[in-house]
């Protein structure tokens, strides 16, 4: 009796050795575990790296399209400086091209039989073409005569019943001596971009815009006196 309660107690015992021994082995990793692991936290860190990567060319290339934008910007204030000027080269024209004078026109509009009194004349580029505008008072009429200033042939009339102030030339000073007045003010250089003889209050004034480069400058001259006064 004796001895079979032992081997009952010698059964149990390396019963409970075999499991403690199975408990031992579930709780150890597997080397495929490890390895396993090892590709998930490979992954991981080369996830990580191509993110910061792609976050790296996201700052790049924001950074490349706002360089172009700033190219693109200056680019085009070059342009529309050019632009500017050479519009502004367009509209003036140097004194020494001007090739007929006012009082070569207004002869022209006397031997067409078209006589009256001055009230205007005014000087500038119109549809492509340098023009002398002439008005003057007919009868109860003012007529406006637009003259090519190369060709020295009419282009154009206008009429009103409203006749205007008129200027006595003969008393005034010469086209040639204003615009010197002027030009002396500006420099060598300048050119013509308008100018005109008219009344303002009843009292002539000779106007005149000139440019020395892109600068526009604009004087008033006493068409009797000469004096000349900048016009701001």
């Amino acid at each position: 009796m004796k001895f079979k309660a032992l081997g009952l107690i010698l059964s149990a015992g390396l019963a409970l050795a075999a499991c403690d021994a199975d408990n031992s082995n579930d709780k150890q990793t597997s080397p495929d575990d490890n390895a396993q692991s090892e590709v998930n936290s490979g992954e991981t860190n080369k996830s990580s790296d191509v993110k910061s990567n792609e976050d790296a060319n996201v700052t790049k290339d924001s950074d490349d399209n706002d360089m172009d934008d700033s190219n693109d910007a200056e680019k085009d204030d070059e342009d529309q400086t050019s632009s500017s000027t050479a519009t502004n080269s367009e509209q003036a024209l140097a004194i020494d091209d001007i090739k007929s004078t006012p009082d070569d026109i207004i002869k022209v509009i006397e031997s067409q039989k078209k006589k009256g009194e001055i009230t205007d004349i005014k000087f500038e580029k119109e549809n492509n073409e340098w023009v002398y505008k002439i008005g003057q008072n007919e009868g109860n009429k003012h007529v406006e005569y637009t003259y090519g200033m190369d060709s020295r042939k009419l282009i154009s009339t206008e009429e009103d019943n409203e006749k205007d102030t008129a200027i006595n030339l003969d008393k005034a000073m010469n086209y040639d001596d204003l615009i010197k007045k002027v030009k002396d003010k500006v420099g060598n250089n300048a050119k013509v971009k308008e100018w005109s003889l008219d009344t303002e209050d009843n009292i002539p004034v000779f106007k005149a815009t000139l440019l020395d480069g892109t600068t526009e400058h604009e004087y008033n001259v006493d068409p009797f006196s000469g004096a000349v006064t900048e016009d701001k």
